[in-house]
């Protein structure tokens, strides 16, 4: 029998599990409330990740560009500490390694600087010579390599060793060829940022003798200047006059009485990185005189960096440029449009080298020029020759802007600069001094040296021989820097030309000009001049007959008594800065100073896009071009 608390129990119970029966699902509001979390912590994950993702994806693309800049960084460095040109101070005209202050083994081959527009970093340009046996600042001495076609005619290569092929030191053709020295070029054009190599060639050390440095068949007969009408002979290739698709080697046209004869390619060896006079000879072939440089036109030593005058900049031709089936230079003149009786050429007389400005050439949209993009049958392939992308380093480059350091200035700025500070004398007066490499600072016979007819961005460290002019005399360099600016000098008889310089007229801050005699001096003044005609040993300097060595000025250091000048100058006055010597009545004691102030260092700029981040990076090397020791 139930009770009334068991039925009570049993209704509660029923009641209870009929409600939990009725509430096993969600509400429409409830699914709604769920559905719209999980929606958004899917979107905040999704978020994060993208967010994740993005940034690993530009952590990754800094990660290549710093892994690019870090390769430029040392590909750029490597190559400057194995320049040649170890004390870059330009030669004077007609210096003699027998009496400069400066060994010339230490001033071998050159240095090129030109930055045409000094406000743009789209046309800058960097070219010079290097050893890989020179290892003061990097140790690796791995030869320089390039492209070398089998010569065949004088039997199989290990017979016939005097051909490029055979400088690798292997006897056993591979297209490859070896030097330890070489002509380097940086420029960008569209983008691109190229290194351009060609090699000098140094001949494989056999017993008995060395090869000569021009290639020849196993009876001495030259390759490339005995060639019939222009070709040569490649193995695989058949008769060929495409020299630079085949060879990676600097060469000129051979020359006659200064005029390109019809045929023939001229190498250029190790031994033009000398600039000696003494050993070289006049009529000697060395780099130092632009004539003979890659790039360079080789009647008149101007530098080919634009497609016309004015016109577009280039920087240098290309691999893919060169070996175009008509570039053909300077085996023979260059043709257009696939006919070798076409030569290449602007006007009624076309020369046919490219080298020459006055020879207009175009430039495709990319960045490819027109002429030289294997144009056959009127069909334009538009990239070039067989050797395309062989001298390109890194794509995306924007910008390579190259400084110089001005000594006088104390900062980076590119020759051919309009800047100038203000100091005050000893005398507590107010002057202005224009850098080292003020535009106004250039030497007036050599002003149209330069790219376009203008030196006004260009810096070379030149050569003892090279007159611009075509006046028989050999030239200044556009810019020589001294740590004691010259007097003016009235041009006689010898070289005394001097710079068009700007503050000509506030030179007592800085010297007291040609040494004369009976003048008052004291004591730190500094005077040019000592040298006398030659054979004489009595009378003074004449301006109008001596030529002034401007590389050594002399220091008022002692007073023996009084301070008035004698009447004669020293005897055999010193060229060794520290030297002293006195003049020949005892009166004043004079000290040699070395007067030269070679370029210290360079700054590259370089302003590199990333794709992937869409930004522009800075590159900034600072590069010292002076040892310690000269």
């Amino acid at each position: 029998m139930m009770t009334r608390n068991t039925l009570q129990q049993t209704a509660t119970a029923l009641r209870t599990g009929s409600e939990g029966r009725s509430r096993r699902g969600f509400t429409l509001v409830e699914m709604l409330v769920a559905v719209a979390l999980v929606l958004l912590m899917m979107s905040l994950f999704a978020s994060i990740f993208s967010i994740a993702s993005s940034s690993v994806n530009v952590q990754r693309a800094i990660s290549r560009t710093d892994q690019k800049a870090r390769s430029l960084t040392t590909l750029i460095r490597t190559d400057l500490e194995h320049r040649t040109m170890r004390y870059p101070f330009p030669f004077t005209p007609d210096e003699s390694s027998a009496d400069s202050l400066t060994p010339f083994g230490n001033r071998s081959g050159y240095l090129y600087i030109s930055t045409n527009d000094p406000d743009s970093g789209l046309d800058d340009l960097i070219q010079f010579t290097v050893s890989s046996e020179i290892l003061k600042e990097d140790t690796d001495s791995t030869p320089y390599f390039g492209k070398a076609a089998f010569l065949p005619g004088g039997g199989s290569l290990s017979v016939n060793l005097n051909q490029p092929e055979a400088d690798d030191g292997i006897l056993i053709p591979n297209g490859t060829g070896s030097s330890t020295a070489a002509e380097v070029c940086y420029f960008v054009r569209a983008g691109n940022l190229y290194r351009r190599v060609t090699l000098l060639r140094d001949p494989l050390l056999v017993a008995g003798g060395d090869l000569d440095e021009q290639p020849t068949t196993g009876n001495g007969t030259e390759y490339f200047t005995a060639a019939a009408n222009g070709t040569f002979t490649v193995q695989g290739a058949g008769a060929v006059d495409d020299y630079w698709t085949h060879f990676d080697y600097s060469a000129y046209r051979e020359e006659a009485d200064g005029t390109p004869e019809p045929s023939g390619s001229e190498l250029l060896g190790v031994s033009a990185l000398n600039n000696d006079l003494e050993s070289q000879g006049a009529a000697g072939v060395a780099l130092g005189n632009p004539r003979f440089r890659f790039g360079f036109n080789q009647l008149t030593g101007l530098s080919r960096e634009h497609t016309s005058s004015g016109g577009f900049f280039i920087g240098r031709f290309t691999q893919a440029e060169t070996s175009a089936v008509n570039f053909n230079w300077p085996q023979r003149p260059a043709h257009v449009d696939g006919d070798p009786s076409t030569t290449f050429g602007t006007g009624g007389s076309p020369d046919g080298n490219p080298f020459n400005i006055a020879n207009v050439v175009n430039v495709q949209a990319n960045g490819v020029v027109a002429e030289f993009s294997d144009t056959v049958g009127g069909t334009q392939s538009g990239r070039g020759g067989v050797r395309k992308m062989e001298d390109l380093v890194m794509t995306g480059v924007h910008e390579m802007k190259i400084e110089v350091w001005d000594q006088r200035l104390q900062k980076f700025t590119t020759p051919g600069h309009n800047e100038s500070v203000e100091m005050v004398d000893v005398n507590g007066n107010t002057v202005r001094i224009y850098g080292d490499y003020h535009r106004d600072r250039r030497y007036t016979d050599s002003s149209s040296y330069g790219p376009e007819g203008s030196s006004l961005g260009v810096f070379d460290t030149w050569h003892p021989d090279y007159d611009r002019d075509g006046n028989g005399k050999a030239d200044y360099a556009p810019y020589v820097a001294w740590r004691y600016q010259p007097p003016a000098v009235a041009d006689g008889s010898r070289i005394v030309a001097q710079p068009n310089e700007p503050d000509r007229v506030t030179r007592s801050y800085d010297n007291k000009g040609i040494w004369q005699a009976g003048r008052q001096y004291q004591l730190g003044d500094i005077v040019f001049g000592f040298q006398e005609p030659p054979g004489s040993i009595n009378n003074s300097f004449d301006p109008g007959v001596d030529q002034v060595d401007f590389s050594i000025a002399y220091r008022f250091v002692r007073q023996i008594s009084g301070s008035i000048s004698g009447g004669s100058p020293p005897f055999r006055p010193p060229s060794t800065p520290g030297s002293r010597v006195r003049e020949r009545n005892g009166t004043i004691e004079w000290e040699a100073v070395d007067n030269r102030v070679p370029l210290e260092s360079i700054r590259v700029t370089l302003r590199i896009h990333d794709v992937t981040t869409d930004a522009l990076r800075n590159l900034t090397l600072i590069i010292p071009l002076t040892d310690k020791e000269y």
